[in-house]
Order: structure tokens, then sequence, then C-alpha cells
């Protein structure tokens, strides 16, 4: 099994910006070669990700050769295909089906056909100068195109830019609730994202957006005041947070030493399974607080045969993660989902992630659990490059 190895990383973006300042470790995996091999994939980032290409490339369609209905049937099409095909090729992933069957696919299909014509209403003109700033009712002037500020080090790619503002699309929930005030306020980690896209406006235009736009994928949107002072505080904040993770590589920092477990920090986090701090720093105490239970052991015996032939059963003596010490039953395990289950014999250390825990504390799958010998995971080291840092000092050994 090849090592996933931690990279320098040469410039940031209000997305990356995100999972830095969550977990340097997280940031690092993201950008690591062959780290998705071990990542569950999700449906409603697929769609999200052919909804905003559909709009990429629907200005740039002749309308007097094609209906807007029409062309973005075409180009949905296009890129659900795409998506799809990734997923197949995909051992973890394959097994969410259909598109049409993902979940908020119609949605997010009425949504983008919505979207475009909008964005297909006027064409798009010509770039203000750089000193100055477009006056208000001047169509949308730039759409996905690349920005960078700080010799390089932070870029970002507004979808759109138009008189005064920047738009922002989402395919997710753009409000969150706030504990403390008890009312749902503007995602935190949305409005800073819009803050570093006012700033590179800035940098690259010469003028100050006086607000961004979060526009879902179904719903009204929402307008949020750009401030320059606090634009310039989270552009500088995302490069300050570069600067700090690419100082841990230089200096062979253990992986370890970038991640910052909690169950607040590790919730939603991607890279649970292969992750070494993780399973160090999950307790019992974190059962009900993640996104499903993580347990790790080894097998009581082989795989039960199942629902004559279809799934397995396991039995796992568990030692780690988020879940009492105790013996476990887990079934049933689907092997088209669940490839290695079919492979699994007595002993074999294991870890699942993502397992429902039903009332009465019973183990079960979910469509989201996923299945590893940990034998087969990788070891996290720095990647060769890293300046000045061996190779070893950073490995990471699965837990014996």
């Amino acid at each position: 099994m090849p090592n996933l190895e931690l990279p320098e990383i040469r410039a940031t973006s209000p997305t990356l910006a995100e999972t830095m300042r969550a977990c340097l470790l997280r940031a690092a995996l993201s950008k690591a070669s062959g780290s998705s091999s071990f990542v569950l994939g999700s449906p409603k980032a697929w769609l999200g990700t052919a909804y905003h290409e559909v709009l990429e490339k629907i200005v740039e369609i002749d309308l007097s050769q094609e209906s807007l209905d029409g062309a973005v049937e075409r180009l949905w099409d296009l890129a659900i295909a795409a998506q799809q095909q990734r997923a197949d090729a995909h051992v973890l992933d394959r097994r969410f089906g259909s598109p049409t069957t993902w979940p908020a696919y119609h949605v997010a299909r009425a949504s983008v056909l919505l979207r475009a014509g909008e964005l297909s209403a006027a064409p798009a003109s010509a770039v203000a100068p750089a000193t100055e700033e477009p006056r208000t009712g001047l169509a949308p002037t730039i759409r996905e195109q690349e920005f960078t500020a700080f010799g390089g080090r932070l870029l970002g790619r507004p979808d759109v830019i138009r008189a005064s503002e920047v738009v922002d699309y989402k395919s997710g929930a753009i409000v969150e609730h706030d504990a403390a005030t008890l009312t749902n306020v503007v995602k935190a980690a949305y409005v800073r994202q819009l803050r570093i896209y006012g700033y590179l406006v800035k940098q690259k235009l010469g003028w100050w957006p006086k607000r961004g736009v979060l526009l879902p994928l179904g719903g009204a949107g929402v307008e949020v005041e750009l401030e320059p002072s606090e634009c310039e505080r989270e552009a500088s904040d995302a490069v300050a947070l570069l600067d700090v993770y690419n100082g841990k590589v230089r200096s062979g920092a253990a992986p370890q030493e970038f991640a910052s477990p909690s169950p607040e920090s590790c919730r939603w986090c991607a890279y649970k399974l292969v992750c070494p701090a993780f399973w160090q720093a999950a307790s019992p105490d974190w059962s009900g607080q993640l996104d499903g239970a993580a347990v790790e052991g080894p097998l009581v015996g082989a795989p039960a045969v199942i629902h004559a032939g279809a799934a397995r059963a396991i039995a796992v003596d568990v030692e780690a993660g988020t879940e009492a010490r105790r013996q476990a039953q887990i079934a049933p395990l689907n092997p088209s989902a669940h490839p290695v289950v079919a492979s699994l014999a007595q002993a074999d250390r294991v870890r699942l992630v993502g397992v429902r825990v039903r009332s009465d504390g019973a183990l079960g799958p979910a469509q989201r659990t996923v299945l590893a010998r940990v034998a087969d995971l990788p070891v996290i080291t720095l990647a060769r490059s890293a300046k000045g840092v061996g190779q070893a000092g950073m490995r990471q050994e699965p837990r014996p």
C-alpha cells in the first residue's frame, strides 16, 4: 500500500482556508495524491460540481442557435454523466447508483435552469477599469475567472462579479443554527469566503465590492455586507494558515501535529478512516457526536454468510473508536458496497466509520458506512520533496 504524502501547498483558497481552520491534517490529506481512494464521496457534492459546471459553460452558448432549456439540459446531462462515470470507477462510490436517485437530484436540476436563466438574461459587459468602481445596474462582468493575491499564495474563482457585488452559488444550506442566539444565521464559513473574494476583487480590479450574495439551490439568496478591513483580515488569516502549514511540513512535524481532533472538528471529516490522530483521540465520550459511529478492533471470527449469500455479518471486538469497548455484531454488509468483507478472516483488525447506532445500542451499517482492513490502510508521511526532511520520523503506522 503506498504512503499518503503530506505535500507543501503552494497556494490557498477560500475553501481550503476553511479546511485549514478546522484541521491542517485534513487540508493536507485533501491534497495528498491517492487519498481519495479511502474517502467515500458525496452525491450532494457531485451535484454541486455539475451545477457549477453548467453555470460556467452556459454563458458561452449561442442561444440564437439553441434554446436555453435545451442547452441547460445538454450541459447538465454531460456534467452528470462525468460524475457518474467517476463514481462508478471508485470502489466506494459506486454504491450510490443512478444519479436520479441521488438526494436532491431533481432540486439541483430545476435550480440550475433557474440560475442559468438569470445569467443569460443579459450579456457580460467589459471589465471596469482598475480605478473605477462599476456603476450600479451593470450586467455581470466576470464569471468563473481565477484571481490571485499575495504573490500567488491566495487564489479564488468567484462565480460572478457584477456591479458592486460578488455572487457565490451554493449547493448546500446557507444558514446554520447559532446556539448563542438560538436563531438561524448565515454560515460563518461562507461569510469568510465572501470576504476573501472581496479582497481578491480589490487586488485584481482596484475596487471593493459592497456586498456578497449567496445563492442556494432553492429559495432566495442572502446578502452579506463586505467591510474592507474585514476582507483584508480574512485574506491575511488565510495566508497565515498556509504559512503555518508549510512551516510544519518543512520542520518535519509528525502527522499528529497537523491534526486538531475533537468531536466538532472530526464530525464531518471524510478522512477519519486513515487519520492516526482521530483514532488516538476518539473515545466513547464522542458517541453520538459524529456523522456515525467509528470502531476498530479484531474480528472474533470469520465473516458469516447471511441472506442466502447476499450479505455478510461480522463480530468485532471493539478496542478503539467512539463506542463502548465490547463485542459488536455488525450486519448486513453487502460485498458490492464493502468488497473487503469477502476476504476478511478471523483476527483481522478492521475499522468502520459512518456506522449507525440503533436505539438499543446495537451497531449496523448505513449507506455511508466504510469498512477497511487496518493492514490495507496507508501510512502518512511527509512528501519526499519537503525541504530538509527525511522520511524517517514521519511514519505513522496503523494501530497494531
